[in-house]
């Protein structure tokens, strides 16, 4: 059980509006002269959570009498003991089921976001294959074997840049095999 506030129109007796923790499936209706019911509350809101219901200051002086006869909220309101309407509101604090509790859907990765941190990652590691191998090069001590790799390394670090310009990107990549 959790709580609400519902705003009831006094001449229709129809819910004006409702702020609630749980269920706001809450109607009215008016019955009768001063007679108002209203549907989908378990009662009203018991203290320390409740405060009962504010009447507008346009309908000072009226007596509001509340009964909870499940389902039906019954609120009779009179003036100097007759049966009177409001005039304009009336607010009550009710008690209402609590929504039920349901796992929050799991979030789905941003497929942008999951392509470019894998194209960032196996980038990390193309370069971290050429740094040594590009020295090897500079200071021309580098022997056929690592001239070669350092070429399908570079090739491989080349596909991964053009990743983004795939038919299908980010959904559907076809990733370069890294070099051996």
């Amino acid at each position: 059980m959790t709580r609400a506030a519902i705003n009831l129109n006094g001449p229709t007796g129809e819910v004006i509006d409702v702020t609630s923790l749980g269920r706001n499936t809450i109607s009215s209706h008016k019955a009768g002269i001063g007679e108002y019911r209203v549907q989908g509350t378990l009662g009203m809101a018991p203290p320390p959570e409740g405060w009962g219901y504010v009447i507008n200051p346009l309908d000072a002086g009226v007596e509001v009498r509340i009964r909870h006869v499940a389902p039906i909220l019954e609120i009779s309101v009179s003036r100097d003991g007759v049966a009177s309407d409001l005039q304009h509101s009336l607010t009550l604090h009710v008690a209402v089921e609590a929504l039920p509790l349901e796992p929050l859907p799991e979030p789905q990765p941003d497929p942008l976001a999951a392509a470019l941190r894998e194209i960032a990652q196996r980038r990390a590691q193309a370069d971290r294959a050429i740094a040594p191998l590009q020295d090897a090069v500079d200071l021309e001590e580098a022997s056929a074997l690592e001239q070669e790799n350092l070429r399908a390394w570079k090739r491989y670090r080349v596909a991964l840049n053009r990743l983004p310009d795939q038919h299908g990107f980010p959904e559907a990549l076809e990733w370069p095999p890294a070099p051996q």
